[in-house]
């Protein structure tokens, strides 16, 4: 049945979407201000943005224990939006404040701004990695 992982705010959690309860599974917690949230199926890689830690983070779903890594942390004011394009490997994010679209590696690396001029408070963001 199909699973549902969603930021809320304090932590990340899993629901089974397809079962008779929906009770929901913390995959992190302790966190200051989720916003988005991204699952890399082929990793069990869980990446999230955070508003008040202005950072985008990444853990793994199935291993007990696994730390916590910075992806970006630097020249991040309020990352809202998250992407990633599996196919290329890269995140995509939107920065409410500094209206910037960005790109980097799923290591944070190789990081670059591609769009800055007329947004206005970009929040979301969404991908069509298959077609390019």
């Amino acid at each position: 049945s199909p699973l549902l992982l969603f930021a809320n705010r304090r932590d990340v959690r899993l629901v089974d979407a397809g079962g008779v309860k929906l009770e929901s599974t913390i995959v992190v917690s302790g966190l200051e201000d989720a916003a988005a949230v991204y699952f890399q199926f082929s990793k069990g890689a869980v990446y999230w943005t955070d508003v008040s830690e202005e950072a985008i983070k990444q853990t793994y779903l199935n291993q007990t224990g696994a730390a916590v890594q910075n992806v970006v942390i630097s020249g991040l004011v309020s990352p809202d939006g998250l992407a990633c394009d599996w196919v290329g490997k890269k995140l995509y994010w939107t920065d409410s404040e500094t209206n910037r679209i960005e790109v980097a590696n799923l290591n944070g690396t190789s990081r670059k701004v591609l769009f800055w001029q007329d947004l206005d408070q970009p929040r979301a963001i969404a991908l069509d990695p298959a077609h390019g």
